[in-house]
């Protein structure tokens, strides 16, 4: 793919924090780290939590860069046993680099480590107390039931969601360097809708101001973007027998879901909704929106989102009375969000297990995907003469998977 114009810069980058002061809404935070790195001893780490965008890595970064220490880094999600984790970290936690410098080690994503890969929290736990460095763990859900030995080892310390207003100050300062004269109610709208998400809010910032010099509220509709002010149940009614487009869209607009996924519950719940004779121009306009959202994956082009919005809308003024039963009757559910639901948790490990077997095979998780499960699941089914080769660690529900 190419990429001209001001993407070849990557805001998140080119307005990364350079020192820690700079680093936006987590002034305790960043004191408590400073405290922590001032005072510390052999065998002391610390703890980051919070929510994904609020600048757990970046802190870390930053502080290394301050301080002029190199930066070891570790994700435990991905390097998940003991063996592993001790092969990565055990000696390099205890000597220095060849320029002799200090170190910082950072243990990225603890609480993706699953609760049956035994020992692997353990070794963390051992290498803080053998480390001749400083040692960061980083979380997002830190309080689970086998993180406790880590959290006993560590000084918590917690990051929380960037305020609103400040995430809108530095959408400001970043629209001001880049030349573009930003509506305050765009600025807003994007902050808000970040909650407290700034890493989020930036890159939604650089999308909707490509190529502009003025960037207006109207402008976020390309990406969906709406108030999250009503509920599903409270919109549906309003999308189906409105009569006006206006109040449609911005009910649309004001949802608290994507509009992909309110094209989902317009489709489990329209053929309940209109008379027979005027269902078929329902689905007309239904039809439509869909292939709106096809090309916005296809083509990676965000401007038919508002198109695709802009069809739901018209199902509103479509004629014709209701034949809902009177009286309260739930909307349902759209099954495909039931069925994502329950299988996200497959897709999650088969993602997972795709990327150790590439990087075996070096090779991408599409590609293992593609070509090597099948095989796989053929030398596992008992057909094959040969049985796998040893070296890949695969759990009992991973295998299960394979097998289908």
């Amino acid at each position: 793919m190419h990429i001209t114009g001001d993407f070849m810069d990557i805001w998140l980058d080119k307005y990364r924090p350079g020192k820690t002061s700079e680093i936006v809404g987590q002034g305790k935070a960043v004191k408590e780290a400073l405290d922590f790195l001032d005072s510390w001893s052999p065998g002391q780490a610390a703890f980051l939590h919070g929510p994904p965008g609020v600048g757990k890595t970046l802190l870390v970064e930053t502080l290394a860069r301050e301080r002029g220490l190199s930066l070891l880094r570790l994700n435990a999600s991905d390097s998940r046993t003991a063996s592993g984790i001790e092969a990565m970290l055990g000696s390099a936690s205890k000597t220095r680099d060849l320029f002799g410098s200090g170190r910082l080690i950072l243990i990225d994503e603890v609480d993706g480590i699953s609760g049956q890969e035994r020992g692997a929290v353990g070794s963390i736990v051992k290498i803080i107390r053998e480390s001749s460095f400083p040692v960061f763990a980083i979380a997002n859900e830190p309080w689970k039931p086998k993180l406790a030995p880590l959290r006993s080892a560590c000084r918590v310390i917690k990051l929380s969601r960037v305020m609103t207003p400040s995430i809108e100050k530095r959408l400001r300062e970043i629209s001001k360097a880049e030349g573009i004269e930003a509506e305050d109610s765009a600025l807003k709208s994007l902050a808000r809708f970040s909650q407290g998400d700034l890493r989020s809010a930036i890159s939604d910032l650089q999308v909707v101001a490509h190529g502009k010099k003025a960037l207006k509220a109207r402008d976020l509709e390309i990406l969906g973007y709406r108030e999250r002010g009503i509920s599903i149940f409270s919109a549906l009614p309003i999308i189906f027998h409105s009569r006006r487009v206006a109040a449609t869209r911005k009910a649309i607009f004001d949802l608290d879901r994507d509009p992909d996924e309110v094209l989902l519950w317009i489709e489990s719940n329209i053929h309940q909704e209109f008379v027979p004779g005027k269902l078929a121009e329902a689905y007309e306009l239904l039809s439509r929106a869909d292939i709106m959202r096809s090309r916005v994956r296809g083509q990676q082009n965000w401007r038919f989102k508002a198109f695709m919005t802009d069809l739901m809308s018209g199902i509103s003024v479509v004629k014709g009375e209701t034949h809902r039963p009177p009286g309260f009757r739930p909307f349902q559910r759209p099954t495909r969000i039931a069925m994502l639901g329950r299988s996200r948790a497959k897709r999650a490990m088969m993602n997972s297990m795709a990327s150790r077997i590439g990087g075996f095979t070096h090779s991408s998780r599409r590609v293992v995907r593609r070509d090597y499960i099948p095989y796989l699941r053929i030398m596992l089914s008992g057909r094959a003469r040969k049985e796998p080769e040893q070296g890949l660690e695969l759990e009992k529900d991973e295998l299960a998977l394979i097998k289908g």
